[in-house]
């Protein structure tokens, strides 16, 4: 009982011995599919830029004003007034002019109205 014994013990203490290593390199977690592998895409754990205006007032550029302008099916947008609260601009549609209004603070259209010819 006694040999059984030390048997058992000193095969316990020999493979404690042996370190445990799986055939990885230290520096790839398992499990990782390919170096640079993002499981949450869009999730950032840093904030993101600001791309804001300089003004700090959290109004559109002129020039994103006529971008919104040209979603609604204008064409040839030409800015009249970029200032202010409210932006003016003039454009195309269906071949006739448009003066259309554009808040500066929400970016939306406040009004479109065709122009007429006098």
């Amino acid at each position: 009982m006694k040999k059984l014994l030390l048997a058992v013990s000193a095969l316990g203490i020999g493979f404690a011995a042996i370190p445990a290593h799986s055939g990885t390199p230290d520096n790839i977690a398992v499990g990782e599919p390919y170096p640079g592998y993002d499981p949450y895409p869009g999730h950032y754990p840093y904030p993101m830029p600001d791309y804001d205006d300089e003004d700090d007032q959290d109004q559109i550029s002129c020039w994103e004003g006529k971008q919104i302008v040209r979603h609604r099916f204008f064409r040839q947008v030409w800015p009249i007034k970029c200032s202010g609260a409210i932006y003016r601009y003039r454009a195309l549609k269906n071949g006739r002019p448009w003066l259309v209004r554009v808040d500066s603070y929400t970016a939306r259209i406040i009004s479109a109205r065709p122009l007429r010819y006098y």
